[in-house]
């Protein structure tokens, strides 16, 4: 099979793919809502406190702020520096857009945009993307493998894995354990589709592993603010059932986890919390996702039409006069022209007259 092809057939088996599962997750999800009242669903929404969707809100928004530290250290990777307000303008522009649709069709088409207008070359930028899924998989792996060995989450009787939750904590350890030798001790050029990239050194990937962790904790513990009222669950268990919905919903590559998210969610939590948790997950769709991605459109509207403006008065200024010259053929008021500042000005007009005579 030729290059070419392969290309094709690989460029269409990813979406497919993503669409056929996003497909099967809605129609698992409705089957799995028609189990609950539409009474016992509105109860649910209504019943959470304000005072904790407030503190939910608070935390994402918090949450999203801290986003930018994921590009600031790709930048430092990079051994480039970026004005912080740019920084910050990509980094919540590429996470509030590329959450709900996805890294290929929205965040790294924005961070290109961005960084090869800030002076970045597009091999950079594919090192950038690629040490900024390096960031959050290395936090994955930490902060869910310590999770799901100290506490695994129990399985609904209706999903057969080949192995248990602890073995799965166990592997994600092993792959982060993996990631930081590598870090420590290979210091060769790794051949990652057509580059040639260096792993981070121990320090910037400590850094990589901190930054992931936190940011998933905060955002694990808006979910858990949103739980039913009347329900008690651990926290841990939350955390657990969150960071396993995450990694499979980037998986399936599903823009946005939709659909695969709140089945997986629905799944590991019903059990415990009940069925119920359904509006709770959908609460957190909208605080999360769905909030963010409507600031963040509004803002890159804005932002769009500011650098125009800036980019129409930087033109004018490069074509238009100082407003101070005077008209063309016009002289200043109380100027003369040059090589006549000492000759009487009668005296040179009979002059010219009588050579004009001659």
């Amino acid at each position: 099979m030729s290059p070419v092809w392969k290309t094709r057939i690989r460029n269409v088996a990813g979406p497919t793919l993503a669409t056929v599962l996003f497909v099967v997750a809605v129609r698992l999800l409705i089957g799995e809502a028609n189990k609950i009242s539409w009474e016992e669903f509105r109860g649910a929404v209504l019943g959470v406190p304000r005072i904790y969707l407030l503190i939910a809100a608070l935390l994402i928004a918090m949450n999203y702020v801290m986003l930018m530290a994921y590009d600031l250290l790709a930048l430092r990777y990079l051994r480039r520096s970026l004005p912080l307000r740019r920084v910050a303008l990509v980094g919540f522009l590429g996470y509030s857009l590329g959450n709900n649709l996805g890294t290929l069709i929205a965040a790294a088409p924005l961070r290109f945009h961005f960084y090869t207008r800030w002076g970045l070359s597009p091999t950079q930028i594919v090192a950038l993307l690629a040490f900024l899924g390096l960031t959050f998989w290395s936090g994955l792996w930490f902060l869910g493998g310590t999770v799901l060995v100290f506490n695994p989450i129990p399985l609904p009787d209706d999903v057969n894995l080949p192995i248990g939750t602890r073995a799965l904590g166990f592997a994600m350890l092993s792959l982060w354990i993996a990631y930081a030798l590598s870090c420590a001790v290979w210091h060769k050029p790794i051949p990652v589709g057509g580059l040639k990239l260096r792993t981070p050194h121990v320090g910037l990937m400590g850094l990589q592993t901190s930054v992931a962790a936190v940011d998933l904790t905060i955002s694990a513990t808006a979910l858990y603010l949103v739980l039913p009222a009347d329900t008690i669950v651990p926290f841990g268990l939350v955390l657990a059932a969150y960071l396993v919905a995450i990694a499979i919903a980037l998986i399936t590559q599903v823009p946005g986890g939709l659909g695969v998210l709140e089945l997986i969610l629905l799944k590991l939590l019903a059990g415990t919390v009940g069925q119920t948790v359904l509006a709770s997950v959908l609460i957190f769709r909208v605080l999360y996702y769905v909030l963010p991605l409507l600031v963040g459109i509004l803002l890159m509207v804005v932002n769009e039409l500011w650098e125009g403006a800036e980019q129409m008065r930087a033109a004018n200024r490069k074509v238009m006069p100082p407003d101070d010259l005077p008209p063309e053929g016009e002289l200043p008021a109380g100027e003369k022209l040059p090589g006549l500042d000492d000759v009487d000005e009668e005296q040179w007009l009979d002059e010219s007259s009588r050579d004009a005579d001659d």
